[in-house]
C-alpha cells in the first residue's frame, strides 16, 4: 500500500465568486488521487471581516479502487487523520473560519470531528440532467404573466427590475438566511438577510443577463419571481445551480415556480447537469424539485471550526 504525501503548496486559482488563493495537497494511494483543496473566499472574508476559508477534499478514481473496496477504510483512516494534522501544523493564518461539507458516516466526517469541526447545516443535494426537467405546460392562473429573462428587458427599465428585485428578495428573506444560517459564529457578526442582499449584489456583477430568469406580470409591470443561475464551482463548466430563487409573496401557489424551471430547461444546454441544493427542513422547495424530475442525491452536513490567534 503506498502513500505519497505531498507538501500543500499555494496556488491561485479563478472560480465563479472571487480570484482566490488555494492551498493544494495530492496524494496517491494505490492508484487514487486525493486532492485536498483549502479556498479562501475573499468576498466572504471582506464580508464577515474574518478569514473564511472552504475545505474540500477531491478524489480521482479512475479504476473504480474505491468502488472494488481495495483501498482499505483503516489506511483512508489513517491517511485522511495525518493529512488534516499536517493541514493544520502549515496553515499561513492564526485566525480564521473553515468550513466543509460532507456526507455523514464518511471516513472524512469523523476525522474533522476529532480535529474541533462542528456541525452547523444540514443540505439535501438534488441533481438532474437538464434535458430530463419534467416538461408540462405552462401552469401559471393568470394570462397576464409572462416569463423572460434580464437579458430582454430594456435597458431604461434595468434599475426598475434590479430593484424589484431587492425587494422580493427582502419579503422572502426578512428572516435572514445565509449558506451558514445556523452557525452562531458568523451569525453574531452578521445577519443572514444581510448576506442575502450582499451576494445578490455580486450576481448583478458576475452572472450574465440571460441566467436571471424572470416572470412578470404585464398587466402592472411587476415582477412576481426570478432565479438566478449560474455555473456551480469546481464542477466543471457544464454544471449549473440556482444561486438564488423566490417568489413575491401576492403571486405564490399559482405555478410560478414551476414555471420558471420550465424557463430554465430552455435556457441551459440539454446535456447540462443541474445541482439544487435545499436545507432538510425546506419541505415545499423539496417537492418542486421532485415534481420537476429531479432525483435526490444525498443529504449532506456542513463542518465548520473557528480558529483565534492568542491575544
Amino acid at each position: 500500500m503506498k502513500t505519497a504525501l505531498n507538501e500543500f503548496r499555494l496556488v491561485h486559482s479563478n472560480t465563479y465568486h472571487d480570484d482566490n488563493l488555494d492551498l493544494v495537497q495530492e496524494s496517491k494511494i494505490s492508484g487514487a488521487t486525493f486532492r485536498w483543496v483549502a479556498t479562501k473566499s475573499e468576498f466572504e472574508s471582506d464580508l464577515y471581516r474574518f478569514p473564511v476559508w472552504n475545505l474540500r477534499l477531491e478524489v480521482d478514481d479512475a479504476d473504480g479502487i474505491m468502488l472494488t473496496a481495495r483501498l482499505e477504510s483503516v489506511t483512508l483512516r489513517g491517511y485522511i487523520k495525518e493529512t488534516l494534522r499536517q493541514l493544520f501544523d502549515m496553515l499561513p493564518w492564526d485566525t480564521a473560519y473553515i468550513y466543509t461539507k460532507v456526507v455523514k458516516e464518511e471516513p472524512l466526517y469523523y476525522a474533522l470531528l476529532q480535529f474541533g469541526f462542528e456541525e452547523v447545516e444540514f443540505r439535501r443535494i438534488y441533481m438532474c440532467k437538464v434535458r430530463d426537467l419534467t416538461s408540462k405546460p405552462l401552469c401559471s392562473s393568470l394570462k397576464s404573466i409572462i416569463f423572460t429573462s434580464l437579458a430582454a428587458i430594456s435597458p431604461e427599465q434595468l434599475s426598475q427590475y434590479r430593484e424589484q428585485i431587492f425587494n422580493i428578495c427582502c419579503e422572502a428573506f426578512e428572516k435572514g438566511y445565509s449558506r451558514h444560517f445556523s452557525d452562531p459564529f458568523l451569525l453574531r457578526r452578521l445577519p443572514g438577510f444581510t448576506y442575502i442582499l450582499r451576494s445578490m449584489e455580486l450576481n448583478f456583477k458576475r452572472v450574465a443577463p440571460n441566467h436571471f430568469l424572470l416572470a412578470v406580470d404585464t398587466s402592472c409591470d411587476r415582477l412576481c419571481g426570478f432565479s438566478v443561475v449560474g455555473i456551480k464551482p469546481g464542477l466543471g463548466e457544464n454544471t449549473y445551480t440556482q444561486l438564488l430563487s423566490a417568489v413575491q409573496k401576492t403571486y405564490r401557489g399559482r405555478g410560478i415556480y414551476r414555471d420558471l424551471t420550465q424557463l430554465l430547461s430552455q435556457t441551459l444546454p440539454q446535456d447540462a447537469i443541474l445541482l439544487n441544493i435545499t436545507h432538510v427542513g425546506a419541505l415545499a422547495m423539496q417537492r418542486a424539485y421532485q415534481d420537476s424530475g429531479r432525483v435526490h442525491l444525498a443529504d449532506t452536513v456542513v463542518l465548520s471550526r473557528v480558529l483565534k490567534a492568542e491575544h
